[in-house]
């Protein structure tokens, strides 16, 4: 009604102009600007009726690929398993920042998590934080609840909460961001864990050469020991590196 509305105002206008310039000099007073209006009232009408077809469509599509919904954040992380701080020779660029540190050392985590909130989508997923760090996740973890993960840098785990903030790209991340982030965490309640279940679980620092060898020979384990479903990833780290043939003298 309201498109129809506009069109017949628009037709009276052209029609009310082209009688005016024939029957005198002096511009035609017109409906045009309230058409105008009109139309960009329907416009908005129309692009936010799109936008909600759109959300729509995406969580049918969701619900039709069997995925479950995303559940509200900030949520803590269920349970700390496993934690081992390492070291390692030689630095890799830290991608799960917008910044790009190079990493030299960190925290091994093993994470018992709500699994929906892990499970691979094609829109943004919620980003793990600890402390003041985000969190670069090595697994899935959906099928089996639980997430592995580096913490870098040095932190204390008696004193740094670990949790699922807003969905985002971790690799957008920012002080700020973790600043927002942990604002939220703050005034959820979110704790860290107890001193005596962090130090029951913390194992020795590792030496390690570079996060290749850290991959292969520790983390690959700890994916068969907690997440046997994506043993297919702990194979893929532990193929052979390929090394450059000597060059003939």
């Amino acid at each position: 009604m309201q498109l129809q509305r506009a069109y017949e105002l628009l037709i009276l206008d052209r029609r009310m102009s082209s009688s005016k310039d024939r029957n005198s000099d002096k511009p035609a007073l017109t409906t045009f600007l309230p058409a105008q209006r009109l139309l960009r009232q329907i416009v908005c009408h129309v692009k936010a009726v799109i936008l909600a077809a759109l959300l729509s469509l995406l969580a049918t599509l969701a619900s039709a690929a069997g995925l479950p919904p995303l559940p509200s954040t900030p949520m803590p992380v269920t349970d700390l398993v496993f934690a081992r701080p390492f070291t390692l020779a030689q630095g890799y660029k830290y991608d799960w920042s917008k910044d790009g540190p190079i990493v030299t050392s960190g925290t091994l985590v093993v994470l018992k998590v709500n699994p929906d909130l892990v499970v691979p989508r094609n829109t943004a997923e919620p980003v793990l934080y600890a402390g003041s760090q985000s969190v670069q996740r090595l697994n899935d973890g959906h099928e089996s609840g639980h997430v592995i993960a580096i913490i870098p840098g040095e932190i204390d785990l008696t004193k740094s909460p670990i949790w699922f903030g807003r969905p985002g790209l971790p690799e957008r991340v920012t002080a700020q961001t973790i600043r927002t982030e942990r604002a939220l965490a703050d005034a959820a309640k979110i704790q860290p864990f107890a001193a005596e279940k962090v130090h029951s679980v913390t194992k020795e620092r590792l030496q390690v050469s570079d996060l290749s060898s850290l991959l292969r020979d520790y983390v690959a384990d700890l994916v068969l020991a907690f997440s046997p479903q994506e043993k297919s990833l702990a194979d893929t780290w532990r193929l052979p590196v390929a090394k450059a043939l000597p060059v003939p003298k």
